[in-house]
Parts: structure tokens; sequence; C-alpha cells
């Protein structure tokens, strides 16, 4: 029979130079080595008295406020970046418990909207031949044990097969980017970091052995490149 502990030990990837980013208290394959405290990223957006009136058309015609999204999206994505290089210049490489808080500010008859982007920022490194454990665990070994009819010594060994996952196709809508998914089409929007490298809010590289940005879409689960602009 397999040696499950032999079959699922593996050492997950360096964080190297990125910022690592969970919404959980850590990340599966990894420890926490340092704490550095709390981070945060703020960013304010301004009321509009022109732009909420023709937006109030949409009252009587309907339809998605497209300029309010847009400028959301960018305040957030904004208060994310502040978040992530105030966590980079202190050394952390992680950042745990995070979360976006959106606070409106009024001012007489017009006002501001406040997005936090916050967390603890931490040091992690990878857990050496760190094994799954619970579910997870189980889950695994029972896949690769029914996959080889329940015996290892008996089965062919395979050659790795070096699969180049497939392209995102890249579209624009005003000044904004989005990597289209080439399975199910669902939109990513794109941004750039400090290094001028394309990347997607929330999301990082799935697979540092695959040349470029890989990611899984969220919705029909293929993983696909995120090309260079």
């Amino acid at each position: 029979m397999i040696n499950r502990e032999d079959l699922l030990a593996g050492t997950r990837p360096e964080v190297g130079s990125r910022v690592l980013v969970t919404e959980k208290e850590n990340f599966e394959g990894y420890q926490v080595m340092d704490y550095k405290g709390v981070v945060w990223g703020i960013s304010m957006r301004a009321k509009d008295v022109i732009q909420d009136t023709m937006m109030g058309c949409k009252d009587i015609t309907g339809g998605e406020l497209t300029s309010y999204t847009e400028l959301s999206d960018e305040v957030r994505q904004r208060a994310w970046d502040r978040m992530v290089s105030s966590a980079k210049r202190i050394g952390a490489n992680a950042i745990i418990n995070f979360r976006f808080d959106i606070t409106p500010v009024m001012y007489g008859a017009g006002g501001t909207a406040e997005v936090v982007a916050y967390g603890n920022a931490v040091v992690i490194e990878p857990i050496k031949n760190y094994v799954p454990l619970g579910g997870l665990g189980n889950i695994l070994a029972e896949f690769v044990d029914g996959f080889h009819g329940g015996n290892a010594d008996t089965a062919p060994a395979k050659k790795p097969q070096n699969k180049v996952s497939p392209k995102a196709e890249i579209t624009s809508t005003g000044e904004f980017s989005y990597a289209v998914c080439p399975e199910c089409k669902l939109k990513y929007k794109l941004t750039k970091d400090e290094n001028g490298q394309t990347r997607v809010m929330g999301l990082t590289d799935v697979d540092p052995s695959e040349d470029g940005l890989q990611i899984f879409c969220s919705r029909c689960g293929t993983k696909f490149t995120i090309p260079e602009e």
C-alpha cells in the first residue's frame, strides 16, 4: 500500500518578495515566525454632485451605477495597495485576519466614504515536509489510493508532465483592463504593483514553477495564466 505520509509530505514554496494576504489566521502549510503588528491602508472617496445627478437618473431607467462601481473599486484597490506597501516596509511577507471597513463621513449636504484595508502583518515560512491534516489529508490519500488501484508497488511509474496553463484573454473597458477566464469567461480586474507587474487584487500566484502569474478561477476552478500587458 501507499505510504501516505511520504506521498503527501511536501514543502510549500518560499514566499519570496510577495506579500500573501488571507482573512484567516494562518496559511495552509506555513508557520508564523514573527508578528510585526497591525498594518492598514486608507483611501477616501469624495461625493460628486454632478455624478450623483447623472446616476440619479438610474432610479428611473434602471441599470448598474457604473461610475460608482468603478470609483468604489478604485478606492478599495488603493487602500489594499497601501496596506501591502506598509507590510513590506516593516519586513512582513504576509497579512492575516485581513478586513475591509467602509465608513460614510458626512459634511453638510455632501460627504465622503472612508475605505480602510487592515490586518496583522506577519513573517511566515514553509513548514518542512508538510503533511495536510484532517479531512484534506484523508481525501488526498484516498484519491491517490484509488487512482493506483490501492497498490503503489504495482502501479507503473509515470513521467511528470509540464502542462502549460491556458492564457486569459485581455479586454479593456475605459481605463480598466480585465483578464477573461478561458473556460467560463468570468472577468478579473487587472492592476499593476509597485514594480509594474500585472496582478489580480486579492489573488496570488498559485504555481511558482510556471512562468508568469497563474490563478484559479473562483467560478469554474480552471487554472490559467495572466499575460503581461
